[in-house]
């Protein structure tokens, strides 16, 4: 059994943008393993909160070997082996995405993901230099017609998520189920679809790199990009400085 050494009780991390070396690539930084791992060791969990469908994040959980709960589609599911597979939103955004998908092809693609989706849908972006056009175009389209689904942009897909789930809403439910406080608990993100992760917990950390309206929300940004910004966070648990 590890007693936690740290005051911070649990961590909370995007995936894409956020684990990776940069936002431009799914390639995931190495150091910020090691430092989540290094985490662990002192009593520290560790969480990942993605917009990805639920067996990327399950996977990631398994072979990185991460011991807090999986939170996937933007916060619709929730993973561990004690909760099983809880689905948190009672409504899918799947007319919405097809509707969407016929509408804007050409500009949008199908992602391979979403014949594993219940709940939130991704369009991947045709040439990702128009990405806020097509991101536009499909925020008016989609939320004009259908009034229980929210688009937003990771720089990385398009996702048309349910409203009633966000990844601060899992957020919360996760520490209710744990017997956590939200000042126990640091997030990270780096796109503006993370704000209300950064909103459910005491210390919302944006990345150095992060969009700018998610700064503006943060109460920390570490002056390092993507997966860097992990590995100062981590020396920042260790030293006892958060």
């Amino acid at each position: 059994m590890v007693i936690s050494m740290a005051r911070v009780k649990i961590v909370f991390t995007d995936l894409d943008g956020t684990l990776t070396e940069s936002r431009r690539t799914y390639r995931i930084y190495l150091g910020a393993v090691e430092a989540l791992r290094r985490l662990q060791s002192i009593g520290v969990r560790v969480s990942i909160v993605s917009s990805n469908a639920l067996p990327v994040v399950i996977g990631l959980h398994r072979y990185l070997d991460l011991n807090g709960p999986a939170i996937a589609e933007t916060g619709a599911l929730v993973y561990s082996e004690d909760l099983g597979i809880v689905e948190l939103s009672s409504r899918s955004a799947r007319e919405a995405y097809s509707d969407a998908l016929s509408k804007f092809r050409g500009l949008v693609a199908d992602s391979w993901q979403n014949r594993f989706r219940l709940y939130d849908f991704a369009l991947r972006v045709v040439d990702r230099s128009n990405g806020d056009q097509v991101y536009k175009l499909v925020k008016d389209y989609v939320e004009g017609r259908y009034d229980w689904v929210r688009v937003g942009y990771s720089k990385y897909a398009i996702h048309l998520t349910p409203r009633d789930v966000d990844k601060g809403r899992a957020v919360k439910f996760v520490l209710d189920k744990l017997g956590l406080d939200p000042s126990e608990a640091v997030a990270v993100g780096d796109s503006f679809m993370d704000a209300d992760l950064l909103r459910a917990v005491e210390l919302g950390v944006a990345t150095g790199d992060a969009d700018e309206e998610l700064k503006a929300v943060a109460k920390l940004v570490i002056n390092e990009p993507a997966g860097r910004a992990i590995v100062r966070l981590a020396e920042l648990i260790e030293g006892g400085q958060l």
